[in-house]
């Protein structure tokens, strides 16, 4: 979970959100399972995380999550990160759709049960669409590997910030003050994607399908 500095990973971070997500969302059976009961899914579609102050080796990290909107397919959920003082270190947004698990088509939440709503937005405030940058150098690819699928047979998100930051050679590089990413495709077993950059903004694409582009802020 840390890094050579004993720092904690920016992807390390991020899997601590999703577990605490996942955990959230089974307490009222929207997790995994209750939404594979009713043929759905839960799909990432843009992220932001801002850390103001990356936890060291040993220390504890707080997370606190909540949903901020359900409306038709799409949730918002916030979160709140925090240091064993209780002091906020970082916060960051994801908005989420449901998909029908056979068609990956967006779809209304079939379960009857409701997360509560909370209106509260913290820091980071909500993810942007980005616009795409030109004059882009493929600087990197990756073929997919099976350690790079999740449940749904396709690369998890984390997997594609990590490869986005396995591309700098400065460890300090790493760990950014803010991440904004958008996913827009999928990559699944043996595709190989292709990593393009220009400054802060990144591209991975398929071929010529675009899988997710994010932009850096140090």
């Amino acid at each position: 979970m840390c890094d050579a500095e004993r720092k904690a990973r920016l992807t390390a971070i991020c899997h601590c959100m999703q577990e605490s997500a996942g955990h959230h969302a089974k307490a009222f059976r929207l997790g995994y399972e209750g939404m594979q009961a009713n043929g759905q899914a839960w799909v990432l579609n843009r992220m932001r995380v801002q850390i103001n102050d990356y936890p060291d080796w040993k220390s504890t990290l707080y997370v606190e999550t909540w949903v901020q909107m359900m409306r038709g397919p799409f949730s918002q959920r916030y979160f709140l990160l925090k240091n064993e003082k209780g002091e906020t270190i970082g916060s960051a947004n994801t908005f989420w759709v449901v998909i029908d698990a056979v068609t990956h088509k967006p779809q209304r939440l079939k379960s009857k049960v409701e997360i509560p709503v909370i209106d509260q937005v913290p820091p980071c405030g909500a993810a942007d669409k980005i616009t795409s940058a030109e004059n882009l150098q493929k600087i990197d690819n990756h073929k997919v590997r099976q350690s790079d699928l999740d449940l749904l047979h396709h690369v998890n998100n984390v997997k594609y910030l990590e490869w986005m930051l396995d591309t700098q050679s400065d460890i300090k590089a790493t760990r950014p003050r803010q991440v904004d990413i958008n996913f827009v495709g999928e990559a699944r077993l043996n595709d190989v994607v292709d990593i393009f950059n220009e400054q802060q903004f990144y591209q991975l694409k398929c071929g010529e399908k675009e899988i997710c582009k994010a932009v850096f802020s140090m």
